[in-house]
């Protein structure tokens, strides 16, 4: 259990740190997001369907799984 246990939790550390990224990625309602200073899509291509859509459903399953991955964490015993 105890290999179990830091393998949940370094999974948890990405999962944290990709929810994040994809949050910041995405467009405010009032303007451009983090994702065009890195050379994401402007105002012209993209559109409230394409790249928003896309990244919202990539923030539910993120999410989803950093939740599940910490019940696991507060279920499986440490040592």
């Amino acid at each position: 259990m105890f290999i179990i246990f830091w393998f949940i939790l370094l999974l948890f550390i990405v999962a944290s740190v990709v929810l994040v990224a994809i949050v910041l990625l995405q467009e405010p309602k009032q303007g451009g997001g983090l994702g065009e200073g890195f050379g994401g899509a402007s105002q012209d291509f993209a559109t409230s369907s394409g790249m928003s859509g896309g990244l919202e459903r990539l923030t539910i399953w993120a999410g989803s799984i950093w939740a599940l991955l910490a019940l696991a964490l507060a279920v499986v015993p440490r040592s």
